[in-house]
Order: structure tokens, then sequence, then C-alpha cells
């Protein structure tokens, strides 16, 4: 197993670059906490309606979640920026989008070479360290290893050699054995788990004989496990009055597609497509005496938004990071709503930056030429372009683009110009060329590259 202490992070250029779309967090208004501990969770591949608060849920597989996730508040409609692990995960840490930081390529390009992050932006690990926080992390490694670059800025670092096939119960321990280890510096704990994520490997929850019920029920039986063990972790906290000093995120990175669509051959699996079953995701807070407990927010948010957020409530000005997120600290103390985007964005599906969609409050807009490759991800069969109205039609089952073509044309226009005004930030910022790291064993032992379906998807 891999585990390093960090000596530092190199000086970072914290010179904030022009951008539209670019906001600080230098309202520190009414209740910021400096030096609260932050602890951010991420359960890999967990889509929001499969967790209890969100009143979708087809199984009780979640009730230590939710009775936390009722401590604070959650938003209904958290939208992740890519359908699979290493950029989505990056835009969280980062507050860039995937042109931005630059892990948008083909999921072979990636697996061949990594770019790093360019010079004038930081992770949140960067960011809490620079303000004096001890910085630790335990991953289920693959896709957000430290070959990805993950590791900046953690003086302490976790992620096993080979991916286990079940991670969460040993990661809970040392995650509680290392925030319990004495020290004067507030915490920043970043937990990464795969147990959500395929192959399934604890018993289904009851189900019918349906494929997709199945799908459902082996998915759940996964997310139970991680429920139970998550737990123990929330119960840690709570009995060492931690909690009360603590800000708490619990997240996904992206969602998975359970026979929801059957594209490339995969009734389940995720990264290959754009939809909504794969980007949206939950995101709760829960920050005792400084987030109050009132339950779902209707407005909508982004992994974006969560740099900014974390950074104003314990009363961090990453004024001089460039990060493309909202600060919702306001919308989380019920103070006041903010600027809600007119657009969200999703990029960098395993098919690469050449596909992109752009949700409004009532259409989406999907952009997914064809690409040249012999992995299976290059036989999702979809139109190079289509449109959603969302508000008949949620799912975003029936194309309409023929009979609004205004609408499309329109659409296109406002995601090629924001993904050329990302490139161009990327390129302000200092974007170094990618660098040879090869990531093709992380990626294999996920199953991306070169995985028949399972029996049953």
């Amino acid at each position: 197993m891999r585990r390093h202490e960090l000596p530092g992070t190199k000086a970072i250029v914290l010179t904030l670059v022009g951008c539209i779309g670019l906001m600080g967090c230098a309202d520190t208004g009414d209740r910021v906490d400096p030096g609260r501990d932050v602890i951010l969770i991420v359960i890999d591949t967990l889509r929001a309606d499969f967790v209890g608060i969100s009143g979708r849920a087809p199984h009780a597989a979640t009730p230590r979640i939710d009775a936390f996730a009722r401590r604070g508040r959650w938003f209904d409609r958290a939208w992740s920026s890519a359908p699979w692990t290493p950029p989505s995960v990056m835009t969280l840490m980062t507050s860039l989008e995937p042109a931005v930081h630059g892990l948008d390529s083909e999921a072979e390009r990636l697996a061949e070479s990594v770019p790093p992050l360019p010079d004038g932006a930081a992770t949140l690990a960067e960011v809490f360290q620079r303000a004096g926080y001890r910085t630790m992390a335990v991953t289920a490694g693959g896709g957000v290893g430290s070959v990805y670059g993950f590791d900046h800025g953690f003086e302490r670092w976790f992620e096993p050699d080979d991916r286990p096939e079940s991670d969460v119960e040993a990661g809970v321990d040392r995650a509680m054995a290392w925030i319990a280890e004495p020290d004067p510096r507030p915490t920043f704990l970043f937990f990464h788990t795969y147990e959500v994520h395929l192959p399934n490997t604890h018993p289904p929850l009851p189900s019918g004989d349906d494929p997709a019920q199945r799908a459902a029920a082996a998915y759940a039986g996964d997310l139970a496990v991680a429920d139970r063990h998550l737990g123990r972790l929330f119960e840690a906290l709570e009995r060492d009055g931690r909690l009360d000093r603590s800000v708490v995120v619990v997240t996904a990175d992206h969602g998975e597609n359970l026979h929801d669509r059957v594209l490339g051959g995969r009734p389940v699996d995720h990264g290959h497509h754009l939809h909504t079953e794969l980007l949206r995701v939950p995101l709760i807070w829960v920050a005792p005496g400084l987030i109050p407990a009132d339950g779902g927010i209707a407005e909508p948010a982004r992994l974006l938004d969560v740099l900014p957020t974390l950074c104003s409530l314990v009363g961090i000005d990453p004024a001089g990071v460039p990060h493309q997120g909202r600060d919702l600290r306001a919308v989380l103390q019920d103070r006041e709503s903010v600027e809600t985007p007119a657009e969200i964005f999703a990029w960098a599906p395993m098919q690469g930056p050449t596909w992109g969609a752009v949700r409004t409050q009532e259409w989406t807009y999907l952009r997914s030429p064809a690409v040249e490759t012999d992995q299976w991800w290059g036989q999702v069969a979809v139109p190079p372009r289509a449109l959603y109205r969302r508000s008949g039609d949620p799912a975003e089952r029936t194309n309409v683009e023929a009979d609004h073509p205004a609408v499309a044309a329109e659409l296109e226009r406002v995601l090629s110009s924001r993904q050329t005004a990302d490139h161009e930030l990327r390129i302000r910022l200092g974007g170094p060329d990618a660098v040879e790291r090869d990531s093709t064993e992380a990626l294999r032992a996920l199953g991306y590259l070169d995985r028949e379906p399972q029996d049953g998807e």
C-alpha cells in the first residue's frame, strides 16, 4: 500500500485572472467560523436519487446518511461537470471546469498522458494547507490516485497499491485514527470510497426479477454497506464533540446508469454519456451552529461551488485562486439567494472534449459527435445534436432538436463559447503540455478499459 508524508507543496501562483464567470468569496457575512475542521466525503458513483433524502430512493439503503443530512442542509439539484471520476473529482477539488484543469481528454489518451494542473491553479488541499490546516486524504486510489495529481497539497495521503473489492470499512478506520491524532492545527480531510462502484461486491437488497430491478438492488446493496460504515464516522465525530467544530460535505463525483438507457451495450455503467442519471449527485452540508438544520434547497448547485463555499464558511479568502464556482454560504444559512447560473455545463465523457452538454431551466442540449476509438464507448450510438425540453421530459427521452432548430443553434453557440473561454483560461493560468504519466492500470482496474459487461448488465 502507498502512504507518504509530503514535506510541503511548491509555492502556488495566486494571481486572479480576469474571466467571465469567475467569482470570489469575499463576502464574510453573518456566520463564519475560522479554524473549523473540514471533512469532504466523496462516495464514488452515487446518484442523487438513491439517497433517501431525495424522496425518490427505491431502496432504504442510506438511513445513516439521511439522518446525518437532517443535521444540516442539502441541494436537491446538484450537478457534476463530468460523468466519470478523474475529471469530475479534479473539478470538485479546483472549482475549474475540465477544459481548464486539463483532464478532459479521451479516456485512452488520458491513460497514456496526464496533464498537470496549470501553474496558476490550486486544489482545495493546497488552499487549506496554505491557511495552516493539516491536510489528510484517505482514498481508494484508481481514478482518485496520485497519478492524476490528487495528492498535491496533502501532508498525509493514502491510496492502496491495488484497488480492494471493499474499501470503505478500512478507509473509515484509517480516517478516524488520523482525525483523532493530537494536533493543534485544524484538519482538512478528504475521504473517498469506491464501495458503490462496479463491480457489485455485497449481497443485493431484495428485488423483483426485472433486470433493472436486480441492477438497482445490487447497487443499493453496496450503498447500504457504505452507509453503515460512514455512519461509524458520523457517530465518532458526534461522540468526540468534533462535529460541532466541523464542516462536513457528503457528495459524489458522478452517478450511474442503471438501465436508464442502454448505450454502447451497457445498461449499467458510467462515463459514456452526458444524461441526467450520470450527472445529478447528492450534495449535503452539515455544520452545527454554522448551517441550520433546515432541509433541502431547490436552487441548483454544482461541484464547482464546493471550493468557494467551504472557504467562505471557514473564513478563508480564495480571491487570489482562480475558480469558476459560486459562494453558496448565504443560501445554506437561509439569508438570501445568490444568482442562479443561467447555464449548467457538463463535459469530458470518455469520448473526450468534443462532447458537451448545457442545461438551462427549460432545455438540455447535448453535442455528441462520433469519435474514432476501438474502446467500447466508441460504440455509443446517440444523435450528434440532441435537444430535450426539461419541463415535460426531465429524463431526457425525446429529442426535439428538429422541432426547435433555433433553440439548438443558440445553445450550441453558448456551449462552444464557454468551451473556448475555458481553453483560454487554461492558457492564461499557465496550463502546461501533458506529461507522460501512465494511468492505464488504474483505468483498467476500474473497468473503463477493455471491460466486457458483467452478467446481468
